[in-house]
């Protein structure tokens, strides 16, 4: 399953490929956060204000909160039985159950959820999220507006919809409906019922909506098309990097819309449909400079224009006018991600209060973070050191470190990345070990010499091996088959044992030490090589083989 989600405001999107979900900073890359969802059969959205994910899952039935950027779980609300999410009305979801008889609308509080439950005596067919916290529900003969916060029924509008089977959407006081392999689309005013039908000149596939747009974008055969509620103008799409079968959502923040589109392979890509910076209808008629609005009729003939005929070359559009997409401005690269941590860095260490920078999970921090499991309050904490590491900063105040962070239990060691042995706490200031600013400049590692595959989960604990005679790549050979990637320390073993962590590696000594290495990351894996006499504390670890 993939799907593309955008909340109330063009703040964030939500990219689903399968079990992994990844969000994006205003619909671009790269993205910020990733989450691996518990089963395939769930639902995703994002609603707020404040902004949150909420994935429906139904095996089991429960719905769980996670925290942008970072996507921590940070509040789950057990339903009583499976139900499915139809729809979206600012902080709430809006639940139907299997025999779709009963609604539940779940008010997401940030960190918090409550649910009430609507009974609206009949069956639902559809549920249609509209704005000021309203849902549409569309029952046999008849068609009811509920308010999601009372949980009442407010009227019973008149609209004409096409007979079933159909899509319903809503867009900014409007609603749209279409019937499958239908070239027809259907606007209705929401003030006064008013229908207006619209020929596409294509069937039209699927809709892109937001209930706070007024343009929707219509999926053909022959390309996308923009349609405008308010002017009822259909605008070919042009430029667009679209293929079939990817994913579409519209951003939308006041009067700028941009549509985004997340290809199977590559990166996000964006164009704007509208507001500020909307791009111009190009291609004018000859007789003027100045080009028109385009009607139904031309579209039509657009779209019969534009068809590729059998050489694979585009019929000329000389006729017809377009909407020419332009390219969204997307965030930095991930290659760029140090300067806005160095720009805050420089104003932490002077004493201004800023922002915290949003760092990338496909970056050297992002990708540590995610693979140790940091909070997102140990992340905070790391950007921040780090931030400040790099203005030549590499210690600094516990005290104004809390206030800038709003928490003090990083700060004080007492989190993840303490337990991780990660920082250094001297003289009441706080800093990074070496061994992670290290890899966090993208350096190699300096006590360790890594073996095998790529990053793997250490075997947690210590252990003991006999080399029985045997060469030392022999046995960093089988304990790599055996554990998957091996950190062999060649330099002091507890920067190694640190480094090996980090690197998502078991460390292997060849030298056993006198006495346990300190601190102990939480999670390290370290296997000893033995021969000749062992030392109190050596002879007391169980042997790999017994535990594998």
């Amino acid at each position: 399953m993939r799907s593309l989600t955008t909340g109330p405001d063009a703040q964030w999107a939500a990219a689903r490929d399968g079990k992994t979900v990844v969000l994006l900073a205003g619909g671009a890359a790269p993205p910020v956060g990733q989450l691996e969802l518990p089963t395939d059969d769930c639902d995703i959205a994002l609603v707020g204000p404040p902004t949150v994910l909420a994935v429906v899952s139904r095996t089991p039935a429960r719905v769980t909160l996670y925290e942008p950027p970072y996507l921590e779980a940070v509040a789950s609300l057990d339903l009583e039985a499976p139900a499915r999410l139809v729809a979206t009305i600012g902080p709430r979801l809006v639940l139907v159950d299997a025999d779709a008889k009963q609604l539940i609308v779940v008010r997401t509080q940030g960190r918090a959820l409550s649910m009430q439950k609507i009974d609206p005596g009949n069956p639902i067919e559809l549920a249609v999220g509209l704005e000021r916290n309203q849902v549409l529900l569309v029952l046999p003969k008849k068609l009811e507006v509920w308010d999601g916060v009372s949980g009442r029924p407010l009227l019973r509008p008149q609209l004409a919809l096409p007979p079933p089977p159909r899509t319903v959407g809503a867009a900014q006081g409007h609603l749209w409906a279409t019937r499958p392999n239908s070239d027809e689309v259907f606007v209705y005013r929401l003030s006064d019922g008013r229908p207006f039908r619209h020929y596409v000149g294509a069937p039209v596939e699927s809709v892109v909506s937001h209930p706070a747009s007024p343009l929707i974008v219509l999926v053909t055969p022959r390309g996308l098309v923009r349609l405008h509620c308010f002017a009822h103008s259909l605008l070919l799409v042009d430029g667009a990097p679209y293929t079939p079968g990817t994913p579409l959502a519209l951003l939308v923040h006041g009067e700028d819309i941009a549509l985004i589109g997340m290809p199977e392979s590559g990166e996000p890509w964006g164009i704007t449909l509208g507001g500020h910076t909307s791009p111009q209808i190009v291609e004018p008629p000859p007789e003027s400079d100045t080009p028109a609005l385009v009607t139904a009729a031309d579209k039509l003939r657009a779209m019969r224009a534009a068809a590729v005929d059998a050489s694979g070359t585009a019929a000329p559009a000389g006729e017809s006018r377009t909407i020419a997409a332009e390219p969204r401005s997307g965030v930095p690269g991930a290659r760029g991600w140090r300067d806005a941590l160095a720009t805050f860095g420089a104003e932490l260490a002077r004493g201004v209060d800023g922002e915290l920078p949003i760092v990338a999970v496909d970056t050297e921090l992002g990708e540590l973070a995610q693979r140790l499991g940091l909070s997102a309050a140990a992340r905070r904490a790391l950007i921040a050191l780090y931030a400040l590491y790099l203005v030549g900063e590499p210690a600094f105040p516990i005290a104004r470190l809390a206030k800038a962070l709003g928490d003090w239990t990083e700060p004080l060691g007492q989190g993840d990345l303490a337990a991780l042995a990660l920082v250094d706490k001297t003289g009441g200031k706080v800093g990074l070990r070496r061994p992670l600013s290290e890899l966090l400049d993208g350096a190699a590692p300096l006590a360790v010499r890594l073996v095998g595959g790529g990053p793997s989960t250490p075997r947690a604990g210590a252990y003991r091996v006999s080399r029985d005679a045997r060469a030392d790549a022999a046995i960093e050979t089988e304990l790599a088959t055996l554990l998957g990637r091996i950190a062999v320390v060649e330099g002091d073993l507890a920067t190694g044992l640190v480094e090996a962590r980090l690197h998502g590696a078991t460390a292997v000594s060849f030298a056993p030490p006198a006495d346990k290495p300190r601190p102990w990351p939480r999670g390290a894996g370290l296997v000893l090589v033995l021969y000749g006499t062992q030392t109190a504390w050596v002879a007391d670890l169980p042997t790999l083989a017994t535990v594998s």
